[in-house]
């Protein structure tokens, strides 16, 4: 062989790792990859509410505020009921007469839903809360689901004991739970203080400083009604069975009254502020910083 011959073959090996490399396309199997397929989305909402729900019961204030609210609703209706037990001239609501220590326990109520979201951003939890669970809306949202649901159990059992202890006061002029509209307006009560703690949390949401909050609340449940005694009293009617307040407390009421509204008309105007107050909230939850 020439030295200028070249060699165009490698030389053969028995060194497997030294044998030349060939690409062999695979032809038997079909290309199975398709595009990616995305996990279904899971909704977060049964896990912030669970969440809303320990740091609820586990506040000192969440046991005294509705510690508060019982007492206050069975003693002052107790007491007010052990007054009445006279002659009286005028209409007599004996069911309503014994309901009537939620005038102080819907302030209770209300307080404690105001601070259920304005003491996270006094303190700044609230940046840790909305890190931890980015959808705001959700959170608001869970907080008055779980907060209302637990003012209508609690407003319930209270309103079920005091009117049995209320129609005891009076004696001969009490009634059953079987007189008319009376199931509905203890039940009423509950669906009331429910409506109520969502109500607050919304004002809460919406104001963001406790004072501020329990000063608009007690502003438009108390003072507001107050404001429009001066007004002339047919203009006075017309707008006063529309405030939230005593839109609301008409479901406990049994006798016919031309100046609020009916029992289940005014529950429903008083679920529309509660609705309306919420939705401003989650609006604004978005749009504000923390």
């Amino acid at each position: 062989m020439s030295s200028t011959e070249l060699v165009l073959d490698p030389p053969a090996t028995s060194d497997p790792a030294l044998r030349p490399v060939t690409a062999v396309p695979d032809v038997g199997r079909a290309d199975t990859a398709g595009p990616p397929v995305a996990e279904p989305v899971r909704s977060v909402f049964p896990n912030l509410l669970r969440s809303e729900w320990a740091k609820l019961r586990t506040v000192r204030s969440t046991y005294w505020s509705l510690a508060a609210a019982f007492a206050a609703m069975v003693g002052l209706g107790a007491i007010i009921s052990a007054t009445q037990t006279g002659s009286h001239t005028g209409s007599f609501d004996p069911v309503s007469i014994s309901l009537s220590g939620v005038l102080l326990a819907q302030l209770a109520i209300g307080v404690l839903g105001v601070l259920l979201v304005t003491s996270e951003y006094s303190t700044g939890m609230i940046r840790s809360t909305f890190i931890a669970a980015p959808q705001r809306r959700e959170v608001i949202a869970s907080k008055a689901a779980i907060f209302g649901l637990v003012a209508f159990v609690v407003g319930t059992v209270a309103s079920f004991i005091t009117f049995f202890v209320g129609q005891s006061m009076l004696g001969s002029r009490g009634v059953s739970l079987g007189a008319a509209g009376a199931l509905r307006s203890v039940i009423g009560v509950g669906l009331y203080l429910g409506l109520l703690g969502v109500f607050a949390v919304g004002l809460g949401t919406i104001i963001r400083n406790g004072a501020g909050a329990i000063a608009a609340l007690f502003g438009l449940l108390l003072v507001l009604p107050a404001v429009l005694q001066a007004l002339p009293t047919s203009l006075r009617d017309s707008i006063d069975k529309f405030l939230p307040g005593n839109a609301g407390q008409a479901i406990f009421h049994t006798v016919n009254d031309t100046t609020s509204l009916s029992p289940w008309l005014g529950i429903a105007v008083f679920a529309i502020y509660a609705a309306a107050s919420l939705g401003i909230g989650l609006i604004l939850v978005r749009r504000r910083d923390a």
